[in-house]
């Protein structure tokens, strides 16, 4: 089974203004710490801007007191007050959607990490979105995510798994499983699962595919009969057995109600209603009746329910 390597903290930095690099603050491949600045972008318009807002902010904060003052004294009207007031609130507006923009043009590490390959110096100009590197965290675990075919035996959260890296099959990590999906998928049919390998070897990065040894549990033996055996009717399904006549030397056809299990083929699984070497009727049971004398063929047209690995088990 194939596993994939996943990073439990792990992000594409990528700019969110368009703009021109003012300074890089960090190499390919270093080790960075959360709020650590990566990259300063071109903020000298913003900064300008943002101390002008300011000094107008400072001067509608005073206007706005002073006009405040005389309105309790009815010197001025509340048409004056309110539009001191909207003034110094539009002006507070522009400093806060300013430093949005610095911040945008700030990038930051959002979490320790390691960084990957970047190619970019001062001066150089950002489209808006460019993918800048990949940040993954210092974790001292990784996760492994793999999938498991809906007919092996499900596993459970704290199961132990293998996983192989590379060609070298003896020494495994073992790895215990930590989550699984909620429902099966719906193109693969198949089960996601993730474990968890707390020692984190130099070879297991993210992104790389790895072997996954699940334990294969043994698998359980059910009954079996060919699918021309099964009948049904507006009570269910049902087959024909077929017993022993001694006064005829044939066979005397009983109704068997029988609960059906997973389709193998030509061969329906049998749950309930069979035993192991029951004589069934195969090809021109829809023919029978209960208590029905019958002869077998030359030919025959019967089966024993036989026992064979059910389909739910793992391979």
């Amino acid at each position: 089974m194939l596993g994939e390597v996943v990073a439990p903290q792990k992000v594409d930095l990528r700019n969110e203004l368009a703009g021109k690099i003012q300074a890089v603050n960090f190499v390919s491949g270093e080790q960075v710490t959360e709020g650590q600045l990566l990259i300063q972008m071109d903020i000298s318009s913003e900064l300008a801007q943002l101390k002008s807002a300011k000094a107008r902010a400072q001067l509608a904060k005073s206007t706005n007191q002073r006009i405040s003052r005389l309105r309790n004294t009815n010197a001025v009207s509340e048409e004056r007050y309110d539009q001191t007031l909207a003034d110094l609130q539009i002006t507070e507006a522009e400093i806060a959607l300013l430093k949005a923009t610095i911040e945008k043009k700030t990038l930051r590490a959002p979490f320790d990490g390691v960084t990957g390959i970047h190619q970019f110096d001062a001066g150089q100009y950002l489209e808006e979105n460019t993918f800048i590197t990949t940040l993954v965290g210092s974790q001292d675990y990784v996760w492994v995510d793999f999938s498991l075919p809906q007919f092996y035996t499900p596993l459970v959260v704290g199961s132990l798994v293998e996983i192989v890296i590379g060609q070298d099959e003896q020494q495994p990590v073992i790895a215990e499983v930590i989550a699984r999906n909620s429902s099966i998928s719906s193109d693969a049919r198949s089960l996601r699962y993730r474990v968890r390998v707390d020692s984190k070897p130099g070879d297991l990065i993210p992104n790389r595919i790895v072997s996954v040894q699940v334990p294969v549990a043994e698998a359980a033996r059910k009954l079996a009969v060919p699918t021309v055996s099964v009948l049904h009717s507006a009570a269910g399904s049902y087959v024909y057995r077929l017993l022993p006549d001694e006064q005829t030397g044939g066979y005397r056809a009983k109704q068997q109600p029988v609960t059906l299990g997973a389709q193998v083929g030509n061969r329906l699984i049998i749950e309930t209603g069979l035993a192991e070497g029951d004589l069934v009727a195969a090809a021109g049971a829809f023919k029978l009746s209960d208590g029905l004398l019958a002869y077998l063929a030359p030919s025959s047209t019967t089966v024993s329910a036989t026992a064979e690995p059910a389909p739910e088990s793992s391979p």
